[in-house]
């Protein structure tokens, strides 16, 4: 008994975890990240999604507690990630205020845009650059009190431990700077995509910029015959499309390109565009990306991300190896005392 909870808890200091709550599938992972910077995947699975707008029924939860624990993961921390369209994201540019006094107007500020209770919600923010002389720019979250406790207790019911809720998007996109060489040099488009929601993060030398997040089917987007006109100074010119079929996530790209215009009003648009999530791998929405945005479109394949014993087979784990990778330096500092 003494040897099982002694081997528990070295688990915890060098193991991160991660269970990521997607629109499609629940997923679990677990991995350790070697002296040379490798992900080594200790476990890794997948279970039909988990609507978090309600509990999780019986025979779910049965399913995931077992797989729990026979990965040996009972009673370990673990971080939880929530698909983005379960939360409201919006930016918005302030007088300039204090840092003691930015969480309280932050919050304040989004209970009015979102008109939200602040009762029945978890609001986050987080500071952006801000051109304008005088005024604060923010990046304003909030998640429904209840998905993050249908989450949480899913997550303690099948024997982990939560310690922290993370944005899908945001956490994909913290493991795609660790898992991507040249995030932190230049102006950088970063998408990642879910069924409901896509969200555009551009990234300037490492630091976030903007955010957008555009709602609609992005599993199997609708066709479009319209391409985006030219407005401004920072229009492109348009390329021909490679193939016909490319037209079905144009929809997409062209708002993309009207987010970047607005979020670059005063510099040249990114140059390059990193893409995570389902579609991804779909060659017809990187040309797509490239015709209409005039961007070097790459997806940037989770899958490969990590090794382990069996191999990833979808571009659908970034969100749950961005979230886990959070946990690396903590990990570190365990093992250097």
């Amino acid at each position: 008994m003494f040897m099982r909870h002694f081997q528990n808890i070295l688990t915890k200091q060098t193991t991160a975890i991660a269970v990521d709550f997607a629109a499609d599938a629940l997923r679990c992972i677990a991995i350790e990240q070697a002296a040379d910077g490798t992900w080594t995947r200790r476990v890794a699975f997948e279970l039909p999604a988990a609507p978090l707008d309600r509990s999780m029924d019986d025979s779910a939860l049965r399913e995931f507690s077992a797989k729990v624990s026979e990965a040996g993961l009972t009673g370990c921390k673990c971080r939880v990630t929530i698909a983005s369209h379960l939360f409201r994201m919006e930016m918005a540019q302030l007088t300039s205020i204090s840092e003691n006094e930015l969480p309280k107007i932050a919050h304040f500020e989004a209970i009015g845009r979102f008109n939200v209770n602040e009762a029945d919600v978890m609001i986050q923010h987080a500071s952006l650059p801000c051109k304008t002389a005088g005024k604060s720019a923010l990046l304003l979250m909030a998640v429904p009190l209840l998905i993050i406790r249908n989450a949480t207790q899913a997550v303690m019911a099948a024997g982990l431990s939560p310690c922290s809720i993370e944005n899908a998007a945001c956490a994909a996109l913290h493991g795609a700077e660790l898992r991507h060489d040249g995030f932190n040099t230049g102006l950088i488009a970063f998408m990642h995509i879910e069924p409901q929601q896509a969200v555009l993060l551009v990234m300037k030398d490492g630091q976030l910029q903007s955010v957008r997040a555009m709602q609609g089917d992005w599993a199997v987007a609708a066709p479009s015959t319209e391409v985006a006109t030219n407005t401004n100074d920072n229009s492109l010119a348009l390329e021909p499309f490679a193939s016909q079929d490319a037209w079905r996530w144009s929809s997409l790209a062209e708002e993309t390109l009207r987010c970047m215009r607005q979020a670059c009003v005063e510099s040249s648009l990114p140059t390059r565009m990193l893409v995570t999530g389902a579609p991804s791998s779909d060659h017809e929405l990187l040309e797509t990306f490239k015709g209409v945005c005039g961007l070097e479109s790459v997806s940037l394949n989770s899958a490969g991300w990590s090794t382990g014993a069996e191999r990833l087979t979808s571009d659908t784990w970034a969100a749950a190896l961005g979230a886990a990778s959070l946990d690396f330096k903590n990990i570190s500092s365990a093992r250097a005392a």
